[in-house]
């Protein structure tokens, strides 16, 4: 049986064995690559804009516009659920809501930025003015008629686009935008005002 004495030694002496064990394995360890140092990982509340998007005061189109947010700002995802197709976000500094389907999660998922030159430059030929339409919102122009579809390219609010006729499935509308042609979601295209 040991005395007390020898059984608090023998426990100073492991706490020291493990300390100096830890100790060692930390010195021993490899220094981490410089491929190693620099992978980091996106924090989960991160979303990026997809287009230039409004950040408003509230979760509707009504509500005040407090700046434009520019094509592939860093947003910080905030807390809430989706509201009216808007979610909450905080850019710089400031909270409000923003379109959800102005969003993407990773930079990597950008589309290709809108045309330079959305009118052309000369040898676009416009349709009709009766097929001409205006994007009420950020909208994504799309290769198919579905939210899963490749995204050729964000519209900001305010965007002309024509209505090239070819084709209307799942809410979406066959358009024309500065020459690139693809699908965009019907319910937000408005006839634009006189």
């Amino acid at each position: 049986m040991l005395t007390p004495l020898a059984f608090a030694t023998r426990a100073a002496i492991r706490t020291s064995l493990v300390a100096s064990a830890l100790a060692l394995s930390q010195i021993a360890s490899p220094a981490p690559t410089s491929a190693q140092e620099t992978v980091s990982v996106a924090p989960a509340n991160l979303v990026y804009a997809a287009t230039d998007l409004n950040l408003r005061k509230g979760p509707g189109e009504s509500d005040v516009v407090y700046t434009t947010i520019p094509y592939g700002a860093e947003l910080e995802r905030r807390e809430g659920g989706l509201v009216n197709d808007y979610i909450p976000v905080r850019y710089e500094g400031i909270d409000g809501w923003v379109f959800a389907l102005g969003v993407v999660a990773t930079p990597q998922a950008l589309p290709a930025p809108a045309p330079d030159d959305a009118t052309g430059d000369g040898s676009f030929v416009a349709f009709d003015s009766s097929l001409e339409r205006v994007t009420i919102s950020p909208l994504l122009l799309r290769a198919a008629p579905s939210l899963d579809a490749e995204t050729l390219t964000g519209m900001p609010e305010g965007s002309v686009v024509y209505l090239t006729q070819e084709g209307y499935e799942n809410g979406y509308i066959t358009v024309d935008y500065g020459g690139l042609q693809g699908w965009a979601y019907a319910d937000l295209l408005a006839a634009p005002s006189a």
